[in-house]
């Protein structure tokens, strides 16, 4: 049988068992510590703690499960098995009532009570520990950067992955996400929440061979185990996004992506100015280099108005891939493991 015939029907398969609706993301043990309205806190420990423990804050546009697909590609899995204890705050789903909630609600509040619940709990622990160290992916990372400068005392080091900072570096994206392009009060004002379904097209258009590339590589490999196991996992999780709470995707969108008040400045979030330069903890941005959403240009842009010492780093994979690689945890291990805690 030629290679092409059996690709052929392996792929075929392949789908044909509905791989996606068996797939099973986000099976690392944990708790819930502590809730917040739609918000939860999630605790991850480890066999043995190794050092003090790690608060992560997802984007609030899709499900944690992303960094626990598969328990060979969970960088949950792999902070713990270094002895690294995890916090993941879950943004959960919003509703109508969230609708009209601003975004220095889930700034200052949300991500305030979040880190007082993580400290608090890892107290219970371990009564030695004072400041938490902390990760942010994607817009998560964005919201959390301000939350750092805003309390300067709450963590120790800083780890941005794939989250932008400098949004007119954005390529494309800067581009579409401009006052003349884009109408988001007309959006907002008619649709209340921002809907994931929306979001993700446009994004799937920032890159439209994307899916040619994705289902020519089903065709190429449907015949590994591997594959199809991370496939169908992120199959999973990319198809259960979650809508942008609308007033607070108003402001996001206004702020940073028509002002790019990040970097410049002028940003009065909940009658407090965003200033970058409060910020004094180590931090370590992590771009990636074919990252459409998050341009590489973007992230790194942090190193230009972060008040602290600011270390960069560029990796391969996309926006979303860099998130089941190898060499992220380990980059995140090195970062806060390279070093006696303070």
């Amino acid at each position: 049988m030629s290679v092409v015939m059996q690709r052929n029907i392996d792929a075929y398969n392949f789908l044909a068992s509905e791989p996606v609706a068996s797939a099973r993301i986000g099976q690392t043990p944990h708790a819930i510590v502590a809730r917040a309205g739609a918000v939860t806190l999630r605790y991850f420990a480890p066999e043995k703690a190794l050092t003090r423990p790690v608060v992560i804050s997802m984007p609030l546009i899709n499900t944690w499960a992303i960094w626990d697909l598969t328990p060979e590609t969970s960088l949950i899995g792999d902070l713990l098995r270094r002895g690294i204890p995890v916090y993941v705050i879950d943004w959960g789903r919003p509703g109508r009532e969230s609708e009209e909630l601003p975004l220095s609600h889930f700034i200052d509040t949300v991500l305030g009570r979040m880190f007082d619940r993580a400290l608090r709990h890892a107290r219970t622990v371990d009564t030695t520990v004072e400041k938490l160290d902390a990760i942010g992916y994607c817009v998560g990372g964005t919201f959390l950067t301000v939350y750092v400068a805003r309390n300067p005392g709450v963590v120790r080091k800083l780890a941005l992955v794939a989250a932008p900072i400098d949004f007119h570096a954005s390529g494309r994206l800067s581009t579409w996400a401009h006052p003349d392009n884009f109408p988001v009060d007309h959006a907002i004002d008619g649709l209340g929440n921002y809907p994931s379904e929306m979001m993700k097209s446009s994004f799937a258009w920032l890159r439209p061979m994307g899916q040619a590339r994705k289902w020519f590589a089903v065709w190429e490999r449907a015949g590994d185990p591997a594959f199809r196991k991370l496939w169908a996992s992120m199959e999973r999780w990319s198809n259960d996004a979650v809508d942008f709470p609308g007033e607070a995707y108003r402001e996001y969108v206004k702020r940073c992506y028509f002002d790019n008040a990040m970097m410049k400045g002028g940003w009065i979030l909940g009658g407090t100015p965003v200033d970058l330069t409060k910020g004094t903890c180590p931090l370590l941005a992590i771009a990636a280099k074919d990252d459409h959403i998050a341009a590489p240009a973007s992230v790194i842009g942090i190193s230009k108005v972060w008040g602290g010492p600011v270390e960069t780093v560029t990796m391969k994979g996309g926006h979303v891939g860099i998130s089941v690689t190898s060499a992220l945890p380990e980059t995140l291990a090195k970062f806060f493991l390279g070093s006696a805690p303070q």
